[in-house]
């Protein structure tokens, strides 16, 4: 029950402070102008921890996922389905050039 109301309320402060801010959030678009989609708002962190990588930077083996800027490997089967079928990974890399740990990883569903 702990767990839940400590997940719980740290999504909701975030949400509720986007919400309360209006259209001019700072969080509705990246550095580059285009705007952040909102599953992304609802699924992880802010906008300097998200990294919308492409196909190339994606790397798949047996030993578990590398992406081309990240220094670990993230494990296999910690990827999550990407609502919108781009890759994304979320971390954030501090001035010292140490990065945490992957908070988020999206790829695309194989198409069937």
């Amino acid at each position: 029950m702990l767990r839940k109301a400590l997940l719980f309320s740290s999504f909701a402060l975030p949400l509720l402070t986007i919400a309360m801010a209006g259209p001019a959030a700072a969080h509705d678009q990246w550095a580059n102008g285009e705007p952040v989609p909102a599953w992304v708002k609802r699924a992880c962190c802010g906008p300097d921890d998200a990294h919308h990588l492409s196909p190339e930077q994606v790397h798949f083996s047996t030993s578990g996922w590398r992406v081309d800027g990240y220094n670990g490997v993230i494990p296999n089967g910690a990827e999550q389905p990407s609502p919108d079928g781009s890759y994304w990974i979320f971390y954030r890399t501090y001035s010292d050039g140490s990065q945490t740990n992957v908070y988020c990883f999206f790829v695309p569903i194989p198409s069937m």
